[in-house]
């Protein structure tokens, strides 16, 4: 799909980060080049690093439909949302409605996520550590690594091949 007709967010999470053991969530959002960003500590303490960014996940779902929804109602144009995120097992949990041992814990709210998926209002896509723009947001990135997310940030990721 043209990226012109597609939302697109890249998610990014620590685990535990804090002194309350709450982690923090960066997003980054997009729409004809950068439209917004959301940084911020959750509200609950994750139990696993999988479970705070699919916390970030879902958080970032739920700002790309209203966004959605805000560019629906101006220009009268339906459009795809993509979320990238680089934990794997964060997507599988979202992507497969299954009941796993593991995470029979996590609050049915934050299940949102994947009526969006079955719903097709919603993709997720993987996208590595070392190419997620989203990353500055969530913790102290050293000057060398930082360069290059912030060059994605202030051009176009999804343009800039992001390793698909």
């Amino acid at each position: 799909m043209h990226p012109d007709s597609q939302i697109y967010g890249f998610t990014d999470s620590n685990w535990g980060g804090g002194t309350e053991k709450k982690s923090f969530s960066g997003s980054l959002f997009y729409f004809h080049g950068a439209l917004g960003w959301r940084a911020h500590k959750q509200k609950v303490v994750a139990l696993s690093l999988a479970e705070a960014e699919y916390n970030a996940l879902t958080k970032s779902a739920q700002d790309l439909s209203w966004i959605k929804q805000l560019v629906y109602e101006s220009t009268n144009k339906e459009l795809s949302c993509v979320v990238h995120s680089n934990n794997q097992s964060s997507i599988a949990i979202a992507s497969h409605p299954i009941y796993h041992h593991e995470t029979r814990h996590i609050d049915f709210l934050l299940h949102f996520i994947r009526a969006l998926l079955e719903q097709q209002h919603l993709q997720l896509k993987y996208l590595p550590t070392e190419k997620m723009p989203a990353d500055l947001l969530t913790r102290n990135v050293p000057l060398a690594k930082s360069i290059p997310h912030l060059k994605s940030i202030l051009s176009n990721p999804e343009l800039t091949s992001m390793g698909e």
